[in-house]
């Protein structure tokens, strides 16, 4: 082979060799950066996916404590509202009292307990002495007499019913006048007894307080008669049982009068 032709072949050779060194670094540099690169971009993207995901946790706990305590906002509202309107019904109450049955209100006090079951012979009451409630005061609401206060401590006081045994209430029949003493008695009921009237007594007729025992002022409705009992031949006057115009078992304040 002659020199020139040898020197040919070194001269194409080297020149390979020389593109291949050069596209072998210019390549492996590259590689080798998105190797290295690879994993970072990696560790980037989940760091910034945990942050999200613990900033939407926090964003999430945090709505959950403003919806709770909006929630007990609108409760304290809806407890005003109802504290209102209850107040509302206590004044309403005393007005009707004050001008259809007695002007000397002393007081709209709320019921806070009383008897268990539907027979309430006694109620307490949320105001006493400190709120000018005395014994023998009447008390009342619109749909007539309820009792008698007997007894009283300074922030709360003790009716007694007219269904309690112990009552005594004087007596009339709207209409029909008479005279007579109603007691409580088991049942739900107000027996009257040895009551004094010139007109038969009738089932319906509607009985209400009279000046007799000077406890209670006059006109206040009592009830209903419910029964009249059967006569004693040898007795002029007439026994009857009353069922009570208010129901004690759902009342929730009363009026309460001034002693007469």
């Amino acid at each position: 082979m002659s020199s020139t032709i040898r020197a040919w072949y070194v001269f194409v050779a080297l020149g390979l060799v020389t593109f291949l060194l050069t596209a072998f670094v210019g390549r492996v540099p590259t590689d080798l950066t998105a190797a290295v690169a690879l994993p970072h971009d990696l560790l980037h993207r989940a760091g910034v996916n945990l942050k999200l995901t613990m900033q939407s946790a926090v964003d999430r706990r945090d709505l959950r404590a403003e919806v709770a305590q909006l929630q007990e906002q609108l409760a304290l509202t809806e407890q005003a509202r109802r504290d209102l309107e209850l107040q509302l019904n206590r004044l309403e109450q005393a007005v009707i009292v004050s001008t259809t049955q007695a002007p000397a209100v002393v007081a709209v006090a709320p019921v806070v307990g009383g008897d268990a079951g539907s027979e309430i012979a006694r109620l307490r009451l949320g105001l006493g002495g400190s709120a000018g409630l005395q014994r023998n005061m009447p008390v009342t609401v619109p749909a007539g007499l309820v009792g008698i206060i007997t007894e009283v401590a300074p922030w709360s006081a003790v009716v007694t019913t007219v269904l309690d045994p112990q009552s005594r209430v004087g007596l009339s029949v709207r209409g029909k006048g008479g005279q007579g003493i109603a007691v409580g008695e088991v049942g739900g009921l107000v027996r009257v007894t040895r009551f004094i009237v010139d007109e038969p007594v009738a089932v319906g007729d509607v009985v209400e307080t009279s000046s007799f025992g000077g406890l209670f002022p006059a006109g206040l409705l009592v009830g209903v008669v419910q029964e009249v009992l059967p006569p004693d031949p040898n007795e002029l006057r007439r026994s009857f049982l009353v069922r009570p115009g208010v129901d004690l078992a759902t009342l929730q304040g009363v009026v309460v009068l001034a002693p007469q």
